[in-house]
């Protein structure tokens, strides 16, 4: 299940203004169930929970929200793209939520449906991932030299590179696809 990543703010122009952001930032209300809820918004107190679910909230942490909505607090949610959650957060944080009242559960492992493979080897989401780190390693030192030839391995761009005589890299585009037996997914 996808749920949605929420901050109370104190007032509702702050809210406005973490709405703006991350219109700014590419999100929209369709694509992104980005969703602000404001005192006001509902004319009953089921109504501002109905308001908040519709932001993919769990229905139990909304009711916990409604409360801090009718004390005057506003509610800004969004459905993040796949691995950009932890960017979303920081970005909300920055304009300085107020404690929300909802307690989150950390019994166990905590699983991130939108970074599952992350959840599954128990190591944390990246915020920022970069382009120019392969396995922590930097991709392309400063001195120009690839992380290859800086640990002394040959490179695997030649495609006449071969181990006990078979070629090592696939000229297949779906190599785990066909080893299964599964369709490719098309863009």
């Amino acid at each position: 299940m996808i749920y949605a990543t929420v901050r109370m703010y104190a007032t509702a122009d702050q809210a406005k203004k973490a709405f703006a952001l991350l219109e700014d930032r590419g999100l929209n209300r369709e694509d992104n169930k980005i969703n602000i809820v404001t005192p006001g918004a509902a004319s009953t107190p089921d109504g501002v929970v109905a308001a908040i679910v519709s932001g993919l909230v769990p229905k139990a942490h909304a009711r916990i929200y409604a409360q801090g909505i009718a004390r005057g607090h506003s509610l800004v949610s969004l459905v993040a793209p796949f691995g950009a959650g932890r960017m979303y957060e920081e970005l909300l944080d920055e304009l300085g939520p107020v404690d929300s009242g909802v307690v989150e559960e950390h019994d166990g492992p905590v699983w991130d449906d939108a970074a599952p493979f992350s959840s599954m080897l128990g190591l944390p989401a990246l915020s920022k991932p970069s382009p120019y780190l392969f396995m922590g390693l930097p991709a392309v030192a400063r001195s120009g030299r690839t992380t290859s030839e800086w640990l002394g391995l040959s490179e695997l761009a030649s495609s006449d590179f071969t181990v006990f005589g078979s070629p090592k890299l696939s000229r297949n585009p779906g190599p785990f696809s066909a080893l299964f037996k599964l369709p490719l997914l098309k863009s």
